[in-house]
């Protein structure tokens, strides 16, 4: 005997969803802690960061810093959609742009760099300070001098 879903298991599927769709949403509002924050971040980039949620999930961060590898300076706006994956805790990805500055120094000609960030994340706010931590990953993908592929970094957060 095969299994034939009927126009009754739809209609029950769909109200089901109009039910729990809902839920979810009220749920994600629920999971943003903070709206701005400002940023001491750690890593290839060594600098500052200014991040604000647009909505619930939505959030748009501003970072400048100083590129350690490349010795220039980076100043960099990135979109991110986050997902709360338990509580304090989610995950983020989106991108943006990059412009600066690379080889700065005494006996090196400076590049200008303009590009693209992918970024991808974690982040968890603690409930009872004002403080988060994250750690992402956002290579610069440049289209002038060269890219850089190995951009981690360790973000410490106020938030407000």
């Amino acid at each position: 005997m095969k299994f034939k879903p009927t126009t009754i298991m739809f209609k029950k599927a769909f109200y089901a969803l109009c039910f729990l769709l809902p839920l979810a949403g009220w749920q994600t509002v629920q999971a943003q802690d903070y709206r701005t924050a400002v940023s001491v971040n750690l890593g290839a980039d060594m600098g500052f960061g200014l991040k604000h949620f647009l909505g619930a999930r939505n959030a748009i961060e501003a970072q400048f810093g100083y590129n350690i590898p490349c010795k220039g300076v980076m100043l960099s706006a990135v979109y991110q959609y986050h997902v709360p994956l338990t509580k304090g805790l989610q995950l983020y990805a989106g991108g943006g742009l990059n412009i600066g500055v690379l080889h700065l120094g005494k006996h090196q000609s400076s590049d200008f760099a303009i590009g693209l960030d992918p970024t991808v994340g974690f982040e968890y706010k603690f409930a009872q300070a004002p403080i988060a931590l994250a750690v992402d990953y956002k290579p610069n993908i440049n289209f002038t001098p060269h890219s850089q592929w190995d951009l981690a970094a360790f973000k410490v957060r106020y938030t407000f």
